[in-house]
């Protein structure tokens, strides 16, 4: 399974892909994050993007602190954030 190099989201089907310039699905980005051949927020921070991709593994029961550690963890193995 792929998942996305910058916020770490499973892309599991087509609809997952993020769009390159040229209208081509993007192997490497989801949706949210690559939606148009740029990054939806280029100037958003390593630190932002873990509190923007909190909530999600919030809401699956994970504490802020262990979710805060996990992503942090994760995240800096992205291609985007290395």
């Amino acid at each position: 399974m792929k998942i996305c190099q910058s916020c770490g989201m499973p892309m599991m089907n087509a609809e997952d892909f993020g769009n390159n310039k040229d209208g081509s699905k993007s192997e490497t980005y989801c949706k949210y994050c690559f939606p148009k051949g740029v990054f939806n927020n280029p100037n958003e921070t390593f630190e932002e993007m873990v509190e923007s991709c909190m909530p999600f593994e919030v809401q699956r029961g994970v504490s802020e602190e262990v979710a805060r550690e996990k992503l942090t963890q994760t995240l800096s193995t992205l291609k985007r954030w290395r």
